[in-house]
Parts: C-alpha cells; structure tokens; sequence
C-alpha cells in the first residue's frame, strides 16, 4: 500500500514539474512579446539601419568568382601539369610575391584561392577516354585485363588515379577572388608551358612527331613505286638513288594494307600536330562568372539581424545585472 501511494506521489510530482516547465516557457513567450512591443520602434530602427548599410556595403564589395577550364596535355605531360598546378595553388594562398610577381599574377592580392581537383579535393579532374586506353593496350589485351582487375570499380578515386597520367583532357576548376580577370587564366597558362620541362617535352615531342611524320610520307612514297613497279613488271631501280627491291613473295594486298596503315597513322598525327605548339593547350574559353551568394547570406539580411540580436543580448545582461544589484542591496541591508 505505501510503495502505491509513493508512485502516486511521484507521478503527481513530475506531472507538476512539467506543468511548471511550460508555465515558465508561456511567460517567458509573453515576457519577450512584450518587451518587442514596449521597444518596437527601436527594433524597427535597428532593422532599418542594418538593411541600409547592408545594402551599400553590398555594393561597394564584389563576389568572388570562378572558373572552369578544359585542358589539353600533349606529349605525356598530364603529372607535370598537375604537379605545377599544386605548386601554384599553394604558393597563391601562401601569397609568395616573388612567385606570383614572376608569373605575371597580381602581388597586392590572392587572386587564385582554389584550384579544385576532383576527386582528391585540390585540382583537376581527368576526363577518362577509355578509347586511348584501350588503343595504348591494343597489343597487349592480358596486360589491359590485369590492370582494369586490380581497379575497384566502386572506388571512382582509384579508378581517376590508376589512368589520370594518360589522358590528354583534364578539366580544372578555379576558386578566383573578385580581383581576377580573363588574363589571370592565361597567366595560368603561361605559367605552365613556361614549366622547365613542360617545356622540353613540348619542343622535343614536336620535333619527333614532325620526324615521324616525314617518315610515314616516306615510306608510302616508296610503296606507290614499288606499286607502280610491279604494274609495269619492271623491278629495275627508279631515277632516283633509291633502289626499290620486289623478291618472289612479294604481297601486292600486303602493301596495299601496310599503305593503308601508314595513311591512318600519318592522318593521326597530322592531327596531333595541330595542338603541338605547346604541352599545355586550351580546349574551351574559360567563363569567368561572380559566385553568387544566397540572399540569405547578403550582407543587407544579416546585419539587421545581427543589430537586433545584438540588441537582445544587451537587453538580457542589462536585465540580469539590475537583478543582481537589486539582489546585493537587499541583501546588504
């Protein structure tokens, strides 16, 4: 009988206790309410001054901005370029003035905050073009097998990490400051194919793609008179100093397919010699645009708010502090 009657009591004790709790909670409400009617026009005044300010101070301040760029690497020079690029961003947000000042950027200010790199936070992405990869494997498909076994496919980051060195385009995306401009971008360029050895692979590689180049031109030349030989079945040298030599097993669809070969292979090239000037071209004209901030973080929405709340803060330490005076005084007496 006692242990139910002291249930009983306790229940009736918490049940007063929550009662009390939301009584408290009503006539602080009410209390607040009050105190916003019995100041209301200073709060409104507050709410004004902030909106003004915020609003001129919007104006006079510009948004960041940012910038998306296509690159393509020429003569494996993909690592160099990223590496550069790391070395960049780091030396901007250290602020370097002799690094920046060398590479034409702007001293006074941090103009690149960010270069970002997906997936590894601070870069490029690679655009992955499994074609080149499977071409660069065409010889050996085992080798091809091995490698894509060793990649986890759900593990996107290992699978940009395993081939990112072999692609040609990469896209880099840039966090700038409101200071930065379209030459920024091409300071960026400048910079890399100015690299040392970006450099020394951009004129080795085309020297060696133009050689290749005359080659191929070569060789096919000398099919079209061995070709032109064998129609006449004359296999006596040409005027020229070459000797062209036919023996017994001579394959006239053989040539014509290793011609046809030489044909792909020198338009290929051609191709590539187009993008040969430098190891670091731009694909796409960047589009520089001001990054735009939600109106709630405007600068005409958080200053009333923040005038208001400051105003409310200073209000409760006013009021807490009158209490303890009050409270010092009674008790002195």
């Amino acid at each position: 009988m006692s242990q139910t009657s002291k249930d009983e009591i306790d229940l009736g004790y918490l049940i007063n206790k929550i009662s009390e709790l939301f009584k408290n909670i009503s006539v602080s409400i009410y209390n607040s309410i009050q105190f916003c009617l019995r100041n209301w026009y200073f709060i409104v005044g507050l709410l004004i001054g902030g909106i003004v300010l915020g609003y001129f101070s919007e104006i006079d301040s510009k948004p960041a901005k940012k910038a998306a760029l296509i690159l393509r690497t020429n003569f494996n020079t993909a690592e160099y370029t990223y590496n550069a690029l790391n070395t960049l961003m780091v030396k901007s947000k250290a602020l370097d003035t002799a690094f920046l000042k060398q590479h034409g950027f702007k001293t006074g200010s941090n103009e690149i905050r960010g270069i970002e790199i997906t997936p590894m936070v601070n870069e490029i992405t690679p655009m992955v073009n499994f074609k080149d990869i499977t071409e660069n494997f065409s010889q050996n498909e085992r080798a091809l097998e091995a490698l894509l076994r060793n990649v986890e496919f759900k593990d996107e980051e290992a699978i940009t990490n395993s081939f990112y060195s072999g692609y040609k385009f990469h896209q880099v995306d840039f966090v700038l400051s409101n200071s930065a401009t379209q030459k920024t971008i091409d300071n960026v360029l400048a910079y890399l194919n100015n690299n040392e050895i970006i450099k020394r692979s951009a004129q080795n590689g085309k020297t060696v793609l133009e050689q290749n180049i005359a080659m191929n031109e070569f060789s096919i030349e000398q099919i079209d008179i061995t070709i032109s030989k064998y129609n006449q079945n004359t296999f006596m040298g040409s005027s020229s100093s070459q000797v062209v030599v036919v023996d017994k097993n001579f394959s006239y669809n053989g040539v014509l397919v290793e011609k046809a070969k030489l044909q792909k292979e020198n338009t290929h090239l051609k191709n590539e010699l187009v993008y040969a000037d430098h190891a670091i071209v731009k694909v796409t004209n960047p589009n520089i645009v001001e990054d735009k901030r939600p109106s709630y973080k405007m600068k005409y929405v958080t200053y009333p708010l923040f005038f208001v709340f400051l105003f409310f803060v200073f209000s409760w330490f006013s009021r807490v502090y009158k209490k303890a005076e009050a409270h010092s005084i009674i008790k002195n007496q």
